[in-house]
């Protein structure tokens, strides 16, 4: 068992929808890389025609509506057009930016790691029910978003040409939803380390054997080798998933402050159904988003903890664990979006806040227009 049978349904899936992720057990490059990522560009520009399409037939109904609908409504509208052009171009092209030239750094350090037996059999299975689960979260997430597209747009009086464009809509957001799942079964399987290295130490306090300063001294350099290079892994997923990190949390931001307002205000016209859809999932997508990090960094911080447990009888030992711990905790590991803002728990009162504020100043220019 290695990285590769762990990652392989999440890689797998990737694959299958362009985006080649070199895999970490093999050293050369698979035969249908070029052939992936071929096909992943020729879906990415059909995406950008479609965007451009859509832009073209969004505009003029803008232009149409523009004597009907209040301009709060029309900007609300626009925004969220724009938007929603952002997110789906954004995130593909981050993927596929990403997987060409920072991915293979990160599978080299996985190698690393199994070649240096980092992890047991027990881990690597532990490893792939994660990659499972996120797999099967992203399937019924993207079936949910096309069940609700499906009821919303086929009884509808749209002409034929516009119903199976509105349907093609799922395969846009498909891969803003695959970048977030991809980055959440990476960084979820990054904490588990940190909780399997806990873990390690955990096995060695229960132990009733004492063990001599050699023994001590050679646990304590590989416990410190080990959290370096965990530390090494989450700025290699830093580096390559932070762009997308950016597209994903601004567009989160953008979208549940006019899904709120356009529920908040049952405006005509709008389907709530499907406006309520959107928020629960869009908050749900920023939630996991956020939370990844911050498991991450806790269990690094659980592991300073379970290290603290340790009372060695060596003076010269138990110097040298405390200079560890006190580096392990100066160097806690963080993930930013392109190093603009820290993504965590604390962005939940910025989105919060941020949409109410936007929400009041949306409805007091809906009060004052009518």
């Amino acid at each position: 068992m290695n990285f590769q049978w762990s990652l392989q349904p999440m890689l797998r899936w990737m694959s299958c929808i362009g985006i080649y992720l070199e895999s970490p057990g093999s050293v050369s490059s698979s035969p249908f890389r070029i052939w992936t990522i071929a096909y992943g560009l020729v879906v990415f520009f059909l995406h950008l025609y479609r965007n451009a399409v859509f832009l073209d037939e969004y505009f003029s109904k803008f232009k149409n509506a523009s004597l009907e609908i209040s301009t709060p409504l029309l900007w609300n509208a626009a925004i969220n057009m724009s938007n929603y052009l952002f997110v789906t171009t954004g995130s593909q092209l981050s993927l596929i930016v990403g997987s060409i030239s920072r991915w293979p750094s990160l599978t080299r350090l996985l190698r690393q790691m199994e070649k240096e037996h980092f992890f047991e059999a027990k881990h690597y299975r532990r490893f792939r029910r994660i990659s499972i689960s996120a797999l099967a979260f992203l399937i019924a997430v993207l079936v949910v978003i096309t069940v609700v597209m499906t009821l919303m747009v086929v009884p509808s009086d749209m002409p034929i040409m516009t119903k199976v464009g509105e349907l093609l809509q799922p395969t846009l957001v498909m891969y803003l939803f695959s970048g977030g799942v991809l980055f959440s079964c990476i960084g979820w399987i990054t904490s588990e380390m940190f909780v399997i290295l806990a873990e390690k130490v955990t096995q060695q306090l229960n132990k009733s054997c004492t063990c001599n300063q050699t023994d001590w001294s050679r646990r304590l350099d590989s416990w410190r080798h080990q959290h370096h290079t965990l530390l090494k892994l989450v700025d290699k997923i830093n580096n390559c998933y932070s762009g997308l990190l950016l597209v994903l949390i601004a567009a989160s931001f953008v979208m549940m402050i006019n899904s709120s307002f356009v529920i908040m205000r049952r405006l005509p016209n709008m389907d709530i159904l499907l406006q309520l859809s959107i928020l629960i999932i869009q908050f749900g997508h920023f939630a996991v988003l956020i939370y990844v990090p911050h498991r991450i960094r806790e269990s690094a911080i659980n592991f300073t903890k379970t290290l603290r447990c340790l009372n060695l009888d060596n003076q010269i030992l138990q110097e040298k664990l405390n200079f560890f711990i006190v580096d392990a905790l100066d160097s806690l590991p963080k993930i930013t979006a392109l190093g603009l803002f820290d993504v965590n728990l604390h962005l939940v009162p910025s989105i919060v806040g941020t949409t109410l504020t936007y929400l009041i100043i949306l409805c007091q220019f809906q009060y004052s227009k009518n």
